[in-house]
């Protein structure tokens, strides 16, 4: 059954506050504008969106001093081992990644990015920084503290119910 826009927008929330709602609604619109705007971004610079998702994960991991390997490429992006060596494949022909014999596991490789890579990125997403600037720089420091430690928190609830989502599809 299909609701109608307006009744589904303001379907109420029982225990949740209007602010909480409100957050609800705001960090749902920037999920959806944020994909289209990296959709775009993509295609601008010709790469597939999982191709993105990847380098974006593999930078993630490098920031986290953690190594990215193929599997936990594969793990956490929920491709197959093929489809995972063709994504990098990809990214390593174009010269964003590349790959190094990991140091305690000879069976495995290190994906790192390469200066092309943060190159390319920092161009993708120069718009979107400068948009961003002005919202950044309208904080306070306690301000982008607080913002920050909740987006943190979010991001890691949703890594969570993504988690989940993959454990019940195995």
């Amino acid at each position: 059954m299909c609701v109608p826009p307006a009744t589904s927008a303001r379907r109420p929330d029982p225990g949740r506050s209007e602010e909480a709602r409100r957050v609800t609604r705001a960090l749902r619109r920037y999920a959806t504008e944020s994909d289209l705007y990296v959709a775009a971004a993509g295609r601008e610079s010709a790469m597939h969106r999982t191709d993105l998702n990847g380098l974006a994960l593999v930078m993630d991991l490098g920031l986290q001093g953690e190594p990215a390997t193929p599997g936990r490429l594969s793990a956490t992006m929920q491709l197959s081992a093929p489809a995972t060596s063709a994504m990098l494949d990809r990214l390593e022909r174009q010269g964003h990644v590349t790959r190094t014999p990991h140091p305690e596991d000879r069976r495995s490789v290190v994906v790192g990015v390469t200066e092309h890579a943060l190159d390319v990125g920092g161009r993708m997403f120069a718009r979107l920084a400068a948009h961003l600037a002005p919202v950044l720089d309208g904080r306070t420091d306690e301000e982008l503290a607080l913002i920050a430690t909740f987006l943190e928190e979010v991001g890691e609830a949703t890594g969570a119910a993504r988690r989940d989502v993959a454990a019940a599809d195995d």
